[in-house]
């Protein structure tokens, strides 16, 4: 029987490049997070809110805030007077890049572009706000699991580069920052729309599994493409979490992460949201992962609190710091990465796909730009230079920035993103590509392509449930990235998270085709 998992399917997980007068801010309306003075939430915080006319959404203790919902701008100026409330933010849109799906060989339009940011439109029932943790459950596999055949293939490209390689596994050079560690013992937080618990890449390092997922219709954001759980149920998360901590044993799957022996930690923080449709199903193909950014900071909050070492952030949203608002974000978002940093975890952020240079006037990226995060631009492959060119095919070249990723950040380092050309469609194991291979999501488990409401669920973008895809973005960098940083923390245990990231810094290769130093792992575990 065919199977699915093998067909070359190709998607691109960015924006169109974007003029830097078309960037935009992206505020929730109706949602807000409250500040407070002293260092402390106050006791009564829950009842003021109340009497505010509003409705607690979300504890962030650590970081001294609250996410509420209100529906006035009577409520928000009540709240903002309230004795020990420093100020009250608008919440934002946070989302996994929206998508260009490049698809041959299937029976859908070779080049479809949903363009965000997107407005939900609940239109079937909305299942409750699921609590957590959940269970890791028992996993069984539909077929029996093959063995790393996409890292052992010119398809192994992006993980190799970032320094997945070594201790004589076949498929790159038989030694490596793999004969130091495989970061086992290390754990990994990744932030994103959740993760496929049963994929044979995935599960044997899912050890916690947690929704931030709030689909109140009084309080939350309701889908109707997304049941809130921890499952991943667009393809985004179990992608960037194949690439960042991918298993490497026998019968395991396809492909390795860079990190292949660490602990992973599924956070949901984004989940699908409906793009635009003549139909639910439609509308929630169309879709793709978002949330809200108090959702991020729960799930910062949740990853520190279960020991995460390194929390790698493949999302993002703009904020204006010529606004009072803006200005307020990007301060506490500074202090809730420095509070995690000092901690001991290390923050990895992708610095977004709008193909801008940042900062542009006054806005900026968050978190990627936030303090203490390791921001990280994408990077080509060199086997197959960047080439936009209808029907390119891959020659070597330089490495370079792709046409997508934003760039700028003086603190940000390059790690394979991936560009056009794709490569052959007819074998991909086999063929140099410039996308990147990593796992996908086959949905809840024993349903078929669908709505939530009837039974079934969406899988991997608008492909159906299938589970391994090919794409681009500097959600992979900063996945790739998050894999390095948590070799050399099992390399290095008793050193900061301060100076993890400054390593990874000042080892990168510099390059004179890319602005942007490169990663390069093997220098930096060469630091003593």
């Amino acid at each position: 029987m065919l199977r699915l998992r093998h067909l070359p399917i190709a998607l691109l997980l960015t924006s169109a490049t974007t003029a830097h007068s078309q960037i935009a801010e992206t505020i929730a309306p109706n949602h807000y997070v409250v500040v407070y003075r002293s260092g402390v939430v106050p006791t009564d915080a829950e009842s003021q809110i109340t009497l505010a006319g509003a409705h607690l959404t979300a504890h962030l203790d650590r970081f001294v805030m609250v996410a509420v919902s209100l529906d006035t701008a009577a409520a928000q100026s009540t709240l903002a007077a309230q004795p020990g409330v420093a100020m009250v933010l608008h919440d934002r849109y946070v989302t996994a890049n929206s998508m260009l799906f490049s698809i041959q060989n299937a029976t859908k339009p070779d080049t479809v572009t949903y363009p965000g940011p997107i407005t939900p439109a609940p239109v079937v029932p909305i299942a409750p706000f699921h609590p957590g943790p959940y269970p890791i459950l028992p996993i069984t596999f539909p077929f029996a699991p093959e063995t790393d055949t996409y890292y052992n293939s010119p398809q192994g490209w992006a993980v190799q580069q970032a320094g997945g390689f070594g201790d004589n596994i076949p498929g790159a050079s038989p030694i490596g920052p793999w004969n130091i560690s495989k970061a086992a013992g290390v754990r990994i937080a990744i932030l994103d729309t959740g993760v496929d618990q049963s994929h044979p890449d995935i599960a044997p390092n899912l050890v916690f599994n947690l929704s931030e997922i709030n689909q109140s219709p009084l309080t939350g954001l309701p889908s109707p493409c997304d049941d809130g759980t921890p499952q991943d149920q667009t393809g985004h998360g179990t992608w960037t979490a194949s690439l960042a901590t991918g298993t490497l044993d026998p019968s395991t799957g396809d492909v390795i992460g860079v990190a292949p022996q660490a602990s992973l930690l599924n956070i949901k923080v984004l989940e699908r949201l409906p793009g635009t449709g003549t139909t639910s199903t439609a509308a929630c193909e169309a879709g793709q992962g978002g949330g809200l950014l108090s959702w991020v900071l729960q799930g910062i909050d949740d990853a520190v609190a279960n020991h995460a070492d390194i929390i790698s952030l493949s999302l993002g949203t703009l904020v204006d710091l010529g606004t009072g608002d803006g200005a307020g974000w990007k301060s506490q978002f500074d202090t809730v990465t420095r509070t995690a940093s000092q901690s001991g975890t290390i923050i990895v952020a992708a610095l977004g796909n709008n193909g801008a240079q940042l900062p542009n006037g006054t806005l900026i990226e968050l978190p990627a730009e936030a303090a203490s995060v390791l921001p990280v631009v994408a990077s080509t492959n060199p086997a197959c230079a960047e080439n936009l060119a209808t029907n390119a095919t891959c020659a070597p070249g330089p490495i370079t920035r792709p046409y997508y990723s934003n760039y700028g950040d003086p603190n940000a380092i390059a790690a394979p993103g991936g560009s056009y050309p794709e490569g052959s469609t007819t074998d991909p194991a086999n063929s140099v590509s410039g996308y990147i291979m990593g796992a996908c999501s086959s949905g809840l488990t024993n349903t078929t392509d669908g709505l939530p409401a009837n039974g079934q669920s969406f899988g991997c973008f608008n492909l159906g449930h299938i589970q391994y895809v090919q794409a681009m973005g500097t959600s992979a960098s900063a996945s790739l990235v998050a894999g390095a940083a948590a070799i050399l923390h099992a390399a290095h245990p008793t050193w900061t998270a301060a100076k993890i990231i400054s390593t990874l810094q000042t080892s990168a290769t510099r390059l004179p085709t890319i602005t942007t130093p490169v990663l390069n792992l093997p220098a930096a575990l060469a630091v003593n």
